[in-house]
């Protein structure tokens, strides 16, 4: 049930003909994981938090720094060299205290890690900055059968995509993992381009949106579709995708 603050707070979405009271109780029963709490997790954390999402994770190792200030919405000066996650949670609790907010202050080092995390919950959002844990990530979604929910960015070019594990095409049927160095080098290489700060805020909102209308089975979402998002040019674009069975994850050898 809805409290009548709940019901006053979420006014606004509950007049949404294809949200109302029995879709708003939907997001107030949802959980999902959201890996990074960085530029993407910020807005995304904050955005689903907002909607009423009843329960959210957040994994990150990391902490503040004054580099982070340009993006990542979360933090403010006062909060360089503090772990992220906690000052994250006290952030999203003054935001909406009808969320649990669940932290964990690790790294995934590897997919055991992952998988004990993401058993908790019905989703997982990748919103991380580096290959390796996005390989990982899909990984261990692909295993357990978690919905995932991706967003990308950088320079100017932002990305989001849905997987449905053995279902539609995974991280990996797209991006095809390589050796660990070559891994590294792109990952180095992405973190070196630097990043505009309004990027985030874009990619960070519509991914959040995708988990909103997965949850709600509404509109259309991103499920074997990459969309692509041009800031310079302002131009969108979405590439339709296919599962590759044989794929070293996802592919039929693997079910």
């Amino acid at each position: 049930m809805l409290s009548k603050d709940e019901l006053a707070r979420y006014d606004r979405q509950i007049r949404i003909d294809k949200i109302g009271e029995v879709g708003q109780l939907k997001l107030k029963q949802s959980s999902v994981v959201i890996v990074g709490a960085g530029g993407l997790g910020s807005p995304i954390s904050m955005y689903l938090t907002a909607a009423g999402v009843g329960r959210i994770g957040l994994v990150d190792g990391d902490k503040v720094s004054i580099t982070n200030l340009n993006r990542q919405i979360l933090y403010g000066t006062d909060d360089v060299g503090k772990d992220k996650v906690f000052v994250a949670k006290e952030r999203l609790k003054k935001l909406n205290p009808y969320v649990k907010v669940e932290i964990y202050p690790t790294w995934f080092t590897d997919i055991d890690i992952a998988k004990n995390i993401f058993l908790k919950y019905d989703a997982v959002i990748d919103a991380t900055d580096n290959f390796q844990t996005r390989y990982l990530i899909n990984q261990a979604c692909v295993s357990l059968g978690k919905p995932l929910f991706v967003g990308a960015v950088g320079r100017f070019i932002g990305q989001a995509m849905d997987v449905s594990p053995h279902e539609t095409a995974c991280f990996n049927c797209v991006f095809p993992e390589k050796e660990k160095e070559v891994v590294s080098l792109m990952t180095e290489r992405n973190l070196s381009e630097g990043i505009i700060g309004t990027l985030v805020g874009t990619i960070g909102t519509i991914v959040a949106s995708e988990f909103i209308k997965f949850t709600l089975n509404i509109g259309n979402t991103l499920f074997n579709k990459l969309l692509i998002y041009d800031l310079i040019n302002n131009e969108f674009s979405i590439i339709n995708l296919e599962k590759n069975p044989k794929c070293s994850i996802c592919g039929d050898l693997n079910k």
